[in-house]
């Protein structure tokens, strides 16, 4: 016998859905999801615990052989420092302190005074005197000449000390060591003498 309605068509058969069976299928399948995954994460954080009991003694084995060294290096460069501060301070204390701009000035401010000193020198000295040797210093304000001279005679030479002693600010005119020489004559002689003039700015 066939169901049926005024209408003609069949009667809809009654479906019933079991909601619990769906929701406990879907719980189901995302709980086996959800474990896959906690057991993904807890084989990478072993994996990654596992490297890293490995590993830890090699780098700390390393960071042990890299601060040796890095000490070492920097140990050698502090003596190396101390080294050249002790030599930069001896060498400060053996070399003489030379102020050369206040040498240029003191060249500069008696350097007429020296001109005319020395041409005065050499205009007092008689055609009978001639000079073996001849050495001019400066030294604290005060030229100094300083000559070995051969005269025809002594009383030549005597004559040339006279006016090489002549002008002012002569602090020392010495004649020394005579003694008979006949570079100019056979009566000639052979002296030391020294002259000592203050320059004047």
């Amino acid at each position: 016998m066939v169901d049926a309605n005024l209408t003609g068509l069949g009667s809809a058969k009654n479906r019933s859905i079991n909601v619990e069976v769906n929701l406990l299928n879907e719980w189901s399948t995302s709980r086996a999801s959800l474990q896959i995954q906690i057991q993904k994460q807890i084989f990478i954080l072993g994996t990654v615990c596992l490297s890293g009991l490995v590993t830890l003694p090699a780098v700390s084995a390393w960071r042990s052989q890299v601060f040796e060294a890095t000490n070492a290096v920097v140990m050698d460069r502090s003596a190396a420092l101390k080294e050249r501060a002790t030599l930069a301070k001896t060498v400060a204390e053996v070399t003489p302190s030379i102020d050369f701009a206040e040498m240029r000035k003191n060249c500069n401010k008696y350097r007429n005074s020296l001109f005319q000193e020395s041409f005065k020198f050499i205009h007092a000295t008689p055609a009978s005197v001639r000079f073996e040797s001849l050495k001019v210093e400066v030294n604290g304000g005060e030229i100094s000449f300083k000559v070995v001279a051969n005269a025809q005679t002594a009383a030549e030479g005597r004559r040339f000390v006279e006016a090489a002693g002549k002008g002012r600010n002569v602090s020392a005119s010495n004649q020394s060591a005579i003694r008979q020489s006949q570079v100019l004559g056979s009566d000639g002689v052979v002296f030391d003498y020294l002259k000592k003039v203050k320059v004047q700015s």
